[in-house]
């Protein structure tokens, strides 16, 4: 009798360690991924110097088959989603769900105003059996740009 329930806490520790490594593996997977997806979108903001329309086509071509996570954005952020129509979707409510949240600040160096965009983009941890137990946020921010050519910021000040 002893036997039978000292093996019964070893695979129970044995299974819990399981779940665990599981657990950990499946946060490393998803953060990964929505890192990549978070890099590209502060690439394509860089190189089309703000958000425009083609940064937005770049953006969408990230978000239509990689990304499917939503989150709310604080006041004064642009939301962007990906359309269930193919197309993209920007906005400024506070209340709805967004794959990718976006503001502007700016800041003079050496008298020179640079606009730096900070994106947020939400992944979650998902396990099969149990569904989304928690969504993270992943914060970036782009390097200073001088000139930006921003459909929905404006010029730079």
């Amino acid at each position: 009798m002893r036997n039978s329930i000292a093996g019964t806490w070893v695979y129970a520790t044995v299974l819990i360690f399981m779940v665990a490594l599981i657990a950990y593996v499946t946060i490393q997977i998803n953060y990964a991924n929505a890192y990549e997806i978070s890099e590209n979108i502060i690439k394509a903001v860089e190189e089309y110097e703000g958000l425009n329309k083609k940064s937005l086509d770049k953006i969408d071509k990230l978000l239509s088959n990689t990304h499917t996570v939503t989150g709310g954005c604080k006041d004064g952020e642009y939301g962007i989603v990906h359309g269930t129509t193919g197309t993209i979707k920007v906005d400024t409510k506070p209340s709805g769900k967004y794959s990718v949240c976006v503001s502007r600040n700016s800041l003079a160096v050496n008298g020179v105003n640079k606009c730096y965009y900070q994106t947020t983009i939400f992944f979650s941890f998902n396990l099969p059996v149990l569904g989304d137990l928690y969504s993270f946020k992943i914060p970036g921010e782009t390097m200073g740009l001088r000139y930006t050519t921003d459909d929905y910021f404006g010029a730079c000040k």
